[in-house]
C-alpha cells in the first residue's frame, strides 16, 4: 500500500563535530546554509541533540547531527561507535501521519521509536535491517513548526549553488529494496536496468533521484559485503568539481572525494 504525498526531504548524517561537515557542504561544495537550533548547541537545554541543515540547488538537503553531552543523544554516540561518521538515515515528510505508519505497518514493516507527544513533529523509525542498511524516517510537519526563519547566514563561499544529483545506495535485494521505497514511500521508479554495476532502479521524489543498485562488481560486492544495504555516495553536480579539496580525478571527467575523507560519505563530483 502506498500513501500519497510522501516526499524525501533529506539525507542526515552523523559526525563527531558538525562543523566539519558543514565546511564541506557549505564553503566547500557551496550548499546553503538553512540554520540549526542555536549558534552555541550546548546552551539549548531543551535540545536533545544538535542539527543543522544545508540545502543545494532544487530544495534537496542535507542534515549534520553532533551529539550533546546527554543521554537523548546516546542514539548518535552508538550509531559513530559502531560505524563512525556517515550517512545515518534519509528522511520522508509524511501529511498524513497515522495513514502514513498504517501502509507501513500494513505492508509488514515495524516501526520503532513512535512519537506522537508534540503535535508538531511526529515521527517513526524503519530500522536499517528492514530498510536496506539505513535508517527510514516518517515524519509529520505541524503548524508552528517552520524550521528557521531568518537564520544568520555563513559568509559566501564564492561557489554557486550545486545540484545533488542522485544518491546510489547498494542493496542486497532489489526487489525488496524497490517494494519499500516505490511501493511504500511513494517514491516514482524512473528507470531500470543493468549496467557494469550491477541491476539498478533509478527512483524519484520531488527534486530527489536514489538509485538503487544489486551489485555484480567484484570490488562493490566487496564494498557491500553481508549488509542488507549501504549508502555509496552522493554525486553532486557543480561548476568546477576539481577545485573541491581532496578531490581526485577518475579520469572520466568526474571527481571523488572517498569517504576517509568526507567523514563517512565518498561524493562523485561532476560538471553541470
Amino acid at each position: 500500500m502506498t500513501v500519497t504525498e510522501i516526499t524525501m526531504d533529506h539525507l542526515a548524517v552523523a559526525s563527531t563535530r558538525a562543523w566539519d561537515n558543514l565546511i564541506r557542504y557549505s564553503y566547500g561544495l557551496g550548499g546553503k546554509w538553512l540554520g540549526g537550533p542555536a549558534n552555541d548547541p550546548n546552551g539549548d537545554r531543551d535540545l536533545l541533540f544538535y542539527f543543522c541543515q544545508v540545502e543545494f540547488e532544487a530544495g534537496t538537503k542535507i542534515e549534520i547531527l553532533e551529539a550533546l553531552p546527554k543521554e537523548s543523544s546516546d542514539f548518535i554516540r552508538r550509531f559513530l561507535d559502531r560505524n563512525g561518521p556517515g550517512p545515518h538515515h534519509y528522511t520522508f515528510k509524511v501529511p498524513d501521519f497515522a495513514a502514513a505508519t498504517k501502509a507501513v505497518t500494513d505492508a509488514g514493516y515495524d516501526l520503532v521509536g513512535v512519537n506522537t507527544d508534540d503535535p508538531t513533529w511526529n515521527e517513526a523509525f524503519l530500522h536499517p535491517k528492514q530498510s536496506h542498511g539505513i535508517v527510514v524516517q516518517l515524519a509529520f510537519q505541524g503548524e508552528g513548526n517552520d524550521g528557521w526563519v531568518d537564520a544568520t547566514q555563513l559568509p559566501p563561499s564564492g561557489r554557486s549553488v550545486p545540484t545533488l544529483a542522485r544518491l546510489v545506495h547498494l542493496v542486497a535485494d532489489l526487489n525488496a529494496a524497490v517494494a519499500l521505497f516505490s511501493g511504500v514511500l511513494n517514491m516514482t521508479l524512473a528507470e531500470e536496468g543493468t549496467d557494469d554495476a550491477g541491476r539498478f532502479a533509478s527512483l524519484t521524489s520531488g527534486p530527489w533521484t536514489l538509485r538503487l543498485v544489486q551489485p555484480t562488481n567484484d570490488v562493490l560486492q566487496h564494498w557491500l559485503g553481508p549488509r542488507a544495504g549501504r549508502l555509496h555516495h552522493a554525486a553532486f553536480a557543480m561548476d568546477e568539481p576539481g577545485s573541491v579539496p581532496d578531490a581526485w580525478p577518475l579520469g572520466d571527467g568526474r571527481y571523488e572525494v572517498p569517504p576517509e575523507n568526507n567523514l563517512g560519505l565518498r561524493l562523485i563530483l561532476e560538471s553541470k
